[in-house]
Protein backbone atom coordinates (compact mmCIF):
# COMPACT_ATOMS: atom_id res chain seq x y z
CA UNK A 1 0.00 0.00 0.00
CA UNK A 2 1.36 3.58 -1.19
CA UNK A 3 1.63 5.88 1.87
CA UNK A 4 -0.65 8.04 3.23
CA UNK A 5 -0.08 11.70 2.47
CA UNK A 6 -1.54 15.00 3.87
CA UNK A 7 -0.82 17.94 1.18
CA UNK A 8 -2.87 19.56 -1.22
CA UNK A 9 -3.24 18.42 -4.96
CA UNK A 10 -0.81 20.06 -7.55
CA UNK A 11 -2.74 20.83 -10.98
CA UNK A 12 0.74 18.58 -11.85
CA UNK A 13 -1.00 15.56 -9.87
CA UNK A 14 -4.30 16.46 -11.14
CA UNK A 15 -2.99 16.21 -15.09
CA UNK A 16 -0.89 12.51 -14.10
CA UNK A 17 -4.32 11.58 -12.48
CA UNK A 18 -6.64 12.42 -15.38
CA UNK A 19 -3.71 11.25 -18.36
CA UNK A 20 -4.26 7.86 -16.55
CA UNK A 21 -7.67 7.42 -16.43
CA UNK A 22 -8.51 8.52 -19.52
CA UNK A 23 -6.16 6.23 -20.85
CA UNK A 24 -7.70 2.89 -19.18
CA UNK A 25 -10.99 4.42 -19.79
CA UNK A 26 -9.48 4.07 -23.82
CA UNK A 27 -7.98 0.74 -23.04
CA UNK A 28 -11.18 -0.60 -21.53
CA UNK A 29 -9.54 -1.05 -18.30
CA UNK A 30 -11.63 0.01 -15.10
CA UNK A 31 -11.37 3.12 -13.15
CA UNK A 32 -10.25 1.60 -10.11
CA UNK A 33 -7.39 0.11 -11.72
CA UNK A 34 -6.06 3.63 -13.25
CA UNK A 35 -6.47 4.43 -9.25
CA UNK A 36 -4.08 2.49 -8.27
CA UNK A 37 -1.93 2.74 -10.61
CA UNK A 38 -2.07 6.30 -10.02
CA UNK A 39 -1.64 6.00 -6.42
CA UNK A 40 1.47 4.45 -6.98
CA UNK A 41 2.60 7.35 -9.08
CA UNK A 42 2.08 10.44 -7.01
CA UNK A 43 2.56 8.53 -3.37
CA UNK A 44 -1.11 8.54 -2.23
CA UNK A 45 -3.78 5.99 -2.06
CA UNK A 46 -5.69 4.34 -4.70
CA UNK A 47 -9.01 6.05 -2.75
CA UNK A 48 -7.21 9.33 -2.27
CA UNK A 49 -6.83 9.19 -6.37
CA UNK A 50 -11.21 7.84 -7.13
CA UNK A 51 -12.08 10.38 -4.12
CA UNK A 52 -9.97 13.20 -6.06
CA UNK A 53 -11.17 12.17 -9.80
CA UNK A 54 -14.65 11.79 -8.55
CA UNK A 55 -14.90 14.83 -6.91
CA UNK A 56 -13.04 17.47 -8.60
CA UNK A 57 -11.52 16.28 -11.78
CA UNK A 58 -14.03 14.19 -13.83
CA UNK A 59 -16.13 17.98 -14.19
CA UNK A 60 -13.41 18.94 -15.58
CA UNK A 61 -12.60 15.63 -18.57
CA UNK A 62 -16.40 15.41 -19.60
CA UNK A 63 -15.43 15.68 -22.91
CA UNK A 64 -12.26 13.64 -23.12
CA UNK A 65 -14.27 10.95 -20.98
CA UNK A 66 -16.65 11.11 -24.11
CA UNK A 67 -13.58 10.77 -26.55
CA UNK A 68 -11.95 8.06 -24.73
CA UNK A 69 -15.25 6.02 -24.87
CA UNK A 70 -15.77 6.11 -28.04
CA UNK A 71 -12.08 5.48 -28.76
CA UNK A 72 -12.64 2.05 -26.47
CA UNK A 73 -15.87 1.56 -28.65
CA UNK A 74 -13.88 1.75 -31.75
CA UNK A 75 -10.81 -0.60 -30.85
CA UNK A 76 -13.61 -2.87 -29.63
CA UNK A 77 -15.46 -3.20 -33.26
CA UNK A 78 -12.03 -3.49 -34.79
CA UNK A 79 -10.79 -6.09 -32.78
CA UNK A 80 -14.51 -7.83 -33.23
CA UNK A 81 -14.36 -7.46 -36.67
CA UNK A 82 -10.65 -9.23 -36.79
CA UNK A 83 -11.59 -11.94 -34.67
CA UNK A 84 -14.69 -12.49 -37.09
CA UNK A 85 -12.17 -12.19 -40.07
CA UNK A 86 -9.24 -14.54 -38.37
CA UNK A 87 -9.46 -18.03 -37.80
CA UNK A 88 -7.43 -18.60 -34.83
CA UNK A 89 -6.05 -22.15 -33.16
CA UNK A 90 -5.85 -23.12 -30.11
CA UNK A 91 -3.25 -24.38 -28.14
CA UNK A 92 -4.26 -27.96 -29.26
CA UNK A 93 -4.24 -27.03 -32.87
CA UNK A 94 -8.31 -27.01 -33.19
CA UNK A 95 -9.68 -23.90 -35.58
CA UNK A 96 -11.94 -21.30 -33.59
CA UNK A 97 -15.22 -20.59 -34.81
CA UNK A 98 -16.52 -17.20 -35.59
CA UNK A 99 -19.48 -18.07 -33.36
CA UNK A 100 -16.33 -18.62 -30.42
CA UNK A 101 -15.60 -15.76 -31.18
CA UNK A 102 -19.01 -13.94 -31.19
CA UNK A 103 -19.26 -15.60 -27.52
CA UNK A 104 -15.95 -14.37 -26.46
CA UNK A 105 -16.86 -10.80 -27.81
CA UNK A 106 -20.42 -10.86 -25.70
CA UNK A 107 -18.38 -12.41 -22.44
CA UNK A 108 -16.01 -9.51 -22.75
CA UNK A 109 -18.51 -6.87 -22.85
CA UNK A 110 -20.46 -8.60 -19.98
CA UNK A 111 -16.87 -8.48 -18.17
CA UNK A 112 -17.12 -4.99 -19.05
CA UNK A 113 -20.23 -4.00 -18.01
CA UNK A 114 -19.88 -5.73 -14.57
CA UNK A 115 -16.43 -3.43 -14.31
CA UNK A 116 -18.93 -0.26 -15.01
CA UNK A 117 -21.15 -1.76 -12.48
CA UNK A 118 -18.63 -2.30 -9.67
CA UNK A 119 -17.12 1.62 -10.25
CA UNK A 120 -20.47 2.48 -9.35
CA UNK A 121 -20.83 0.45 -6.41
CA UNK A 122 -17.70 1.81 -5.35
CA UNK A 123 -18.81 5.41 -5.77
CA UNK A 124 -21.69 4.53 -3.57
CA UNK A 125 -19.82 2.85 -1.15
CA UNK A 126 -17.82 6.38 -0.98
CA UNK A 127 -21.23 8.80 -0.79
CA UNK A 128 -22.50 6.21 1.85
CA UNK A 129 -19.45 6.57 3.75
CA UNK A 130 -19.44 10.68 3.39
CA UNK A 131 -23.72 10.23 4.47
CA UNK A 132 -22.39 8.23 7.95
CA UNK A 133 -19.45 10.50 8.54
CA UNK A 134 -22.03 13.83 7.71
CA UNK A 135 -24.92 11.76 10.48
CA UNK A 136 -22.27 11.24 13.17
CA UNK A 137 -21.25 15.13 12.47
CA UNK A 138 -25.43 15.47 13.44
CA UNK A 139 -25.72 12.76 16.30
CA UNK A 140 -22.60 15.23 18.02
CA UNK A 141 -24.21 18.49 17.33
CA UNK A 142 -27.61 16.89 18.71
CA UNK A 143 -25.69 15.54 21.55
CA UNK A 144 -23.84 18.93 22.70
CA UNK A 145 -27.36 21.31 22.36
CA UNK A 146 -28.99 18.76 24.52
CA UNK A 147 -26.32 19.42 27.38
CA UNK A 148 -26.44 23.07 26.47
CA UNK A 149 -30.58 23.03 27.22
CA UNK A 150 -30.02 21.21 29.90
CA UNK A 151 -27.86 23.56 31.90
CA UNK A 152 -30.04 26.86 30.79
CA UNK A 153 -32.56 24.08 31.96
CA UNK A 154 -31.32 24.21 35.32
CA UNK A 155 -29.71 27.43 35.48
CA UNK A 156 -33.29 28.70 34.36
CA UNK A 157 -35.04 26.44 37.05
CA UNK A 158 -32.50 27.92 39.93
CA UNK A 159 -33.16 31.46 38.84
CA UNK A 160 -37.24 30.57 39.43
CA UNK A 161 -36.59 29.56 42.76
CA UNK A 162 -34.23 32.07 43.83
CA UNK A 163 -37.02 34.79 42.41
CA UNK A 164 -39.49 32.77 44.22
CA UNK A 165 -37.68 33.30 47.67
CA UNK A 166 -36.43 37.07 47.24
CA UNK A 167 -40.50 37.62 46.32
CA UNK A 168 -41.16 35.89 49.75
CA UNK A 169 -38.54 37.79 51.52
CA UNK A 170 -39.57 41.01 50.40
CA UNK A 171 -43.54 40.45 51.23
CA UNK A 172 -42.50 39.25 54.84
CA UNK A 173 -40.45 42.41 54.88
CA UNK A 174 -43.35 44.43 53.57
CA UNK A 175 -45.65 42.88 56.44
CA UNK A 176 -42.98 43.75 58.99
CA UNK A 177 -42.73 47.35 57.98
CA UNK A 178 -46.62 47.18 58.04
CA UNK A 179 -46.75 48.71 54.36
CA UNK A 180 -49.12 45.55 53.37
CA UNK A 181 -52.99 45.81 54.24
CA UNK A 182 -54.78 42.25 55.25
CA UNK A 183 -54.79 39.78 52.85
CA UNK A 184 -52.78 41.61 50.46
CA UNK A 185 -49.27 39.65 48.97
CA UNK A 186 -46.72 40.16 45.58
CA UNK A 187 -48.40 37.55 43.23
CA UNK A 188 -45.18 35.52 41.83
CA UNK A 189 -45.48 35.16 38.27
CA UNK A 190 -44.26 31.32 38.11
Amino acid sequence: MTAARQDAWTSDEDLVLAELVLAYIREGSTQLQAFEEAGKKLKRTAAACGFRWNSNIRKKYKEGIELAKKQRNENKKEKSVEAQEVVQEDSKGKNISMNDSVILSDAILFFQKLENELAAIEKYKHENDRLINESMLHKIEKEEAVKALEELTKEFNQLKGEYRSLITLIDKARKMAGELSDGEKIKVPF
